[in-house]
């Protein structure tokens, strides 16, 4: 194999390789949004609940709050798996 012919084998495989990752990254971007969008909705979710503990009588208010820190831990969960993804 003469020179032009590795280095174009080198270059082809670097063309694929490249190809390859921008799937990738489409990929992780993809679900990254979606993971996004998961977690604005439990976002939301915590709001409505966190705005209950406030007008709830103290004992309705203890499970409204352990909920509200469940589903905290389930965004702060999510956040981390979008942060992994880049």
């Amino acid at each position: 194999m003469d020179t032009r012919e590795e280095m174009q084998k080198i270059l082809d495989g670097l063309a694929q390789q490249r190809d390859e990752l921008i799937v990738q990254a489409h990929l992780a971007k993809l679900e990254a949004m979606e993971e996004w969008e998961n977690m604005e909705g439990k976002l939301t979710q915590l709001r409505a609940k966190a705005s209950q503990v406030s007008d709830s009588a103290e004992d309705a208010a203890k499970d409204v709050k352990a909920a509200a820190r469940q589903l905290a831990d389930e965004i702060a969960r999510g956040y981390d798996r979008i942060r992994k993804l880049f």
